[in-house]
């Protein structure tokens, strides 16, 4: 049984204030700096950004003002702003895109092949420069994972650059960041990591040890949720550990269909990619557990019986209250119903396989239209 997770992680409140001193431990003399232009009014980033770059005088700014997920055109042009002035390091601050950026840029500056040569996960690759990441929004995982996601428009495909090489040197965690955040954003988020404890947790991959991630990063993140008082501190911090929890768990064990039909939506219609998750979560559990599959019951720490089925069910009891608490919608207001549901179910299961091939009951084109139905 193998378990790994290969970033130096700081976490708490404040210390991006810190940030210079974490990026000089790196050895970076002359760090090129990434950040997202929707940090750019918080008058608290602006103090972590003037920390940095007063202590490396040397140092090369991109604000990126990219909308949506980067695609591999938006990587290869900010790759070669970077190369005309080139960094020592790369230092990515803000949201899950942002950092996925970082991590592009960074191969791409040891690597001089053009950013789509390398999609997918690419062998014999070199050492991308020095990588630090710091996230404005906490659920993605993006801080601390190798994969990085980015969009070929060409065949309308998430694939991505996924190497062990792209993880950070070290990441710093701190929720004051994250708290300008539109609440939108923060929930969609958070989602996200729901979608990956509970994929990673059913996952056919699963061990033991990274069963104790999932189920540590659910109940974390699940219970800030439901406690709706995601404007204080204390709740940023419980959804910054349950992200690292839930990307630990999925590293280590792989997704299932869930995080699939997040992909495919996601690029289809423009869904940011946590909400995408969050509306097939609760359906993709319901019929696993419609199936047999009682071993949610786990992740449910108020249990009031010995009975796996009837803790279960209480769970996903849980989980209709928070769908009604959240608003989080259906597929109907992105133009699915009954009658177009099943070229959903059948394109998606072409594309998403590997993704199906995880869950821990049989799941296939029958099932993702038996979802969908359910979700118009």
């Amino acid at each position: 049984m193998q378990f790994f997770l290969s970033t130096d992680l700081v976490i708490g409140v404040s210390e991006a204030l810190n940030l210079q001193e974490y990026v000089r431990q790196t050895g970076m003399k002359k760090p090129g700096i990434i950040y997202d232009a929707n940090l750019a009014s918080s008058l608290y980033f602006q103090d972590v950004l003037k920390g940095l770059t007063g202590r490396f005088g040397a140092h090369v700014l991109y604000c990126n003002e990219f909308r949506g997920e980067p695609t591999y055109a938006h990587l290869e042009d900010v790759a070669g702003f970077f190369r005309s002035n080139a960094p020592d390091g790369i230092v990515a601050i803000g949201g899950g895109s942002s950092l996925d950026l970082g991590k592009g840029v960074a191969l791409l500056l040891t690597n001089h092949v053009p950013a789509l040569s390398l999609k997918g996960f690419p062998q014999d690759v070199s050492d991308p420069v020095p990588l630090v990441t710091v996230p404005s929004l906490l659920g993605s995982g993006a801080e601390v994972s190798f994969n990085a996601v980015f969009i070929d428009e060409a065949e309308g495909r998430k694939l991505g650059i996924n190497s062990r090489r792209n993880f950070p040197r070290k990441t710093v965690v701190d929720p004051r960041l994250s708290m300008t955040a539109p609440m939108e954003s923060v929930i969609a988020t958070a989602m996200d990591s729901l979608v990956h404890c509970i994929d990673s947790f059913g996952s056919l991959k699963h061990t033991p040890l990274s069963r104790i991630f999932s189920i540590e990063g659910f109940q974390r993140t699940f219970y800030a949720l439901r406690q709706g008082q995601l404007d204080r501190a204390e709740s940023r911090l419980d959804l910054a550990i349950g992200s690292i929890c839930g990307t630990a768990a999925l590293m280590n064990s792989g997704d299932g269909p869930t995080n699939g039909f997040a992909y495919y939506l996601g690029v289809k219609h423009k869904v940011p990619h946590g909400l995408a998750g969050a509306i097939f979560l609760k359906e993709v559990m319901r019929y696993n557990f419609d199936r047999g599959y009682e071993k949610y019951a786990l992740l449910n720490p108020m249990r009031s019986s010995p009975s796996a089925r009837e803790v279960t069910h209480e769970l996903l009891a849980e989980m209709d209250d928070l769908y009604r608490q959240l608003q989080i919608p259906t597929l109907a207001p992105y133009g699915y119903g009954k009658g177009n549901a099943p070229e959903f179910a059948r394109n998606a299961s072409a594309a998403l396989k590997g993704s199906f091939a995880g869950n821990p009951v049989e799941f296939n084109e029958d099932s993702a239209r038996h979802v969908i139905y359910n979700l118009t």
